[in-house]
């Protein structure tokens, strides 16, 4: 997990060492004596620098996938509850107040509890429950008409639906890149750069340039994948969007978007 600083520290940190070790490079191997080698280390790095461009696209698309599929199923959730509440209206009184009630009961322990402990890869599990108390009000039914029997029926899918969107937004929370992946992302990165490195050319500065465009780019794909592989924390990071628009229609009437 890596803050909007942290990323910026460690892109500013690759930069320099690619840029480090360039300079070293040249120190105990002179460019012009690499000169003769520059067909050899071309075509090897065109093959890695293939690969690897092919490897952390890959990798790139799939964390932007899992933070997507993260945020639509939140929203989802989010939905699903409204969408409970609004059907308890075709349930007896005292069942429809207590579930309006639960309801947002339920927003305000997922914005001030589970939200901020997710951030810190941590699920709360305060919001349980209300859930249960939710199912106990909703089981509870008794002697009703057919249309209040149909109002209980759809309450109880949505229910349903609401509580297997927040176990999978459980699992998101603890999710994470493997660290056999991430190896192969930093050795891909480390032998890519060091290719780079490698040409013998006749004018540094913009040998060091391309180094440098080089570097950065790997080192801006390495954090966003970083930040997007833990959808719930680091700079970005999901919001509870879905949740402050529920709140909002649940008080206010409002429909949500």
């Amino acid at each position: 997990m890596l803050s909007t600083a942290a990323s910026i520290f460690v892109i500013l940190c690759v930069v320099a060492a690619s840029l480090g070790f360039l300079v070293v490079l040249n120190r105990l191997w002179a460019p012009q004596h690499r000169r003769s080698y520059n067909t050899v280390f071309g075509w090897q790095f065109n093959f890695l620098g293939t690969t690897y461009g092919v490897i952390i696209s890959f990798m790139l698309f799939t964390a932007w996938t899992s933070f997507y599929d993260a945020e639509a199923n939140a929203d989802a959730e989010a939905n699903a509850l409204v969408n409970l509440s609004r059907i308890s209206n075709g349930l007896p009184a005292g069942q429809r107040d207590a579930i309006h009630s639960l309801a947002l009961r339920y927003i305000d322990v997922v914005l001030t509890e589970e939200w901020p402990a997710m951030s810190q890869s941590v699920f709360s599990h305060s919001g349980r429950p209300v859930i249960e108390r939710i199912w106990s009000t909703l089981t509870s039914s008794d002697g009703l008409n057919a249309t209040q029997q149909v109002a209980l029926d759809h309450a109880i899918s949505q229910l349903s639906t609401m509580t297997e969107h927040r176990r999978v937004r459980e699992l998101q929370t603890k999710q994470h890149l493997p660290g056999i992946l991430w190896a192969v992302l930093l050795l891909g990165s480390i032998l890519t750069i060091s290719y780079a490195c490698l040409f013998g050319a006749e004018n540094f500065a913009l040998h060091a340039l391309q180094v440098l465009g080089l570097a950065l780019l790997i080192a801006l794909c390495l954090t966003a994948i970083a930040d997007l592989s833990r959808p719930f924390q680091g700079g970005a990071h999901v919001e509870p969007h879905g949740f402050l628009r529920a709140r909002d229609a649940l008080i206010n009437g409002n429909p949500v978007p």
